[in-house]
């Protein structure tokens, strides 16, 4: 009797042994295996390396057990099939979807080269160089058309919208002004039409924003005495408006039913105004609070009318204002405040623009929210001797346009290099992830690894499709970060 008992113990031991070898020794291949090759398959994050290192450990321990499993298949096969079912539930659920590059455009070369703007449109990506234009297909990767400047001129302007097909670009010999506009068909890249500007000196080949724009279907060119607008499609006459008396043009922009000039002045502020872009006809006029003059101003959204200024001398208004139908001041946020610094330019609170002729801001105008990245001096900190570990955190903040007061703040892994709106939703890139956050409530609707190649520095971003974006990089001349990628997630 005792004998059959110690038989039957030995025998229920064995059985244990090969099931638990089986289960824990499966699901620690299979979590390995997922960190492996997930990738290709659209999973990412942090999560993902934390568990290729259990699966390590785990299989330390448990690998002599599968195989054991595997040597007993009656207990032993039901039992690998157990874990591997565990196995993949627990790695589907942890492991988060990622986005890896759909396709890369070549390097640029030379490698002195660095993009001044771009545009996304539903079927294209087109890059802007001093040197020449270049439109890739958004599905594929293929260049679509490519036009170069005439003689050794350089790009030196373009609009930051787009209208019935065609964008404007400006160019002008090196050392002269960009003195020629040209409306570009965006289908074929061939010009619809040119015409001379009445345009300042300029520095070398530099380029600058906000001198041309599309409104409704007037392009709007800025010259030096005021603006003048033309037909979009074929770049004839339609109307001039001249700046106030000791004002200078500083800066344009449109929007479907508007067109929204700035000023610099020698007496009193700058001057904001918004015009109809079929006439011209003044619709607000509006003397900015601002004693000292501008360094730099932008026109985040045309409706609701929202413009960032910078004004000269550490005490001025550095702020985003936001304007009601009159035209007057109904709200101002501080670019620097007691909580953050905003990150209005992109590339940290107080950074130049990254692209010159087309800058690719960080600040977003959704309904009536504005949301920026908001930054703290220790967002990011290196640990070492040799700052060989670094920890970073980031966050978008949303602020009331009808008030200035703050609506909401959404966590990030990292600082923003990239800020794109779909929508009511907002997302941001950082060096490791993009993030989908409605912008109603400050919720994070999703967030996706980034696998592969890594953003480090700002980029243009743009949605293209369900969990599908285009990324332009300012600097395309290496692998690492290439002039332009898709990024979504493996089908």
């Amino acid at each position: 009797m005792a004998g059959n008992i110690k038989d039957r113990l030995k025998v229920d031991q064995e059985i244990l042994g090969v099931v638990s070898g089986g289960v824990f020794g499966a699901l620690f291949l299979v979590l390995g295996l997922g960190a492996l090759f997930g990738g290709h398959y659209g999973y990412g994050g942090d999560a993902v390396a934390s568990m290729g290192f259990i699966a390590i450990l785990g299989l330390m321990v448990c690998g002599a057990g599968l195989l054991y499993a595997l040597f007993h298949p009656r207990f032993g096969l039901p039992s690998v099939a157990l874990g591997t079912l565990i196995g993949l539930g627990i790695f589907v659920h942890f492991a988060g979807l990622g986005v890896k590059d759909d396709w890369t455009a070549p390097p640029d070369r030379p490698s002195d080269i660095r993009a001044i703007g771009s545009w996304s449109t539903a079927d294209l990506v087109v890059r802007a160089r001093p040197d020449k234009v270049v439109a890739y297909r958004a599905t594929t990767g293929d260049t679509a058309w490519s036009w170069t400047p005439p003689a050794e001129d350089s790009v030196c302007a373009m609009s930051r919208e787009t209208g019935h097909g065609i964008g404007l670009f400006a160019h002008g010999a090196h050392g002269r002004p960009c003195a020629t506009a040209i409306a570009l068909d965006l289908a074929t890249g061939t010009p619809r039409w040119t015409a001379n500007l009445d345009a300042p000196l300029r520095t070398g080949d530099t380029a600058a924003p906000g001198l041309l724009a599309v409104a409704g279907d007037r392009a709007v060119l800025q010259e030096t005495g005021g603006w003048r607008a033309v037909s979009l499609t074929d770049g004839s006459a339609a109307w001039r408006s001249a700046v106030d008396p000791d004002c200078a043009p500083l800066r344009v922009a449109g929007g479907p039913d508007t067109a929204v000039t700035v000023a610099q002045c020698t007496k009193g502020g700058p001057v904001l105004r918004t015009l109809a872009p079929q006439d011209g006809q003044e619709r607000t006029h509006t003397v900015l609070p601002l004693a000292n003059g501008l360094n730099d101003a932008a026109v985040l959204s045309a409706d609701p009318l929202t413009v960032w200024v910078d004004e000269q001398g550490d005490r001025g208004t550095h702020a985003v204002l936001a304007f009601d139908r009159a035209g007057k001041v109904r709200s101002t946020i501080p670019v620097s405040g007691d909580e953050y610094d905003l990150d209005v330019t992109l590339g940290g609170a107080h950074a130049v623009h990254q692209f010159e002729a087309r800058p690719a801001y960080g600040a977003v105008v959704v309904g009536d929210l504005l949301v920026v990245p908001g930054e703290k001096p220790d967002d990011v900190t290196f640990g070492g001797a040799k700052h060989n570990s670094r920890h970073a955190t980031g966050r978008l903040v949303a602020y009331s346009l009808a008030d200035g007061g703050k609506r909401w703040t959404a966590g990030l892994d990292d600082q923003v290099t990239g800020l794109a709106v779909d929508g009511t939703r907002v997302w941001a890139m950082t060096r490791n992830s993009l993030t989908g956050v409605d912008t109603a409530t400050g919720h994070e609707d999703e967030s996706l690894a980034v696998l592969g190649t890594e953003s480090d520095d700002p980029s243009d971003l743009a949605p293209d499709g369900p969990s599908r974006f285009t990324v332009v990089a300012q600097d395309g001349t290496t692998d690492a970060e290439p002039p332009v990628r898709a990024v979504a997630v493996p089908r």
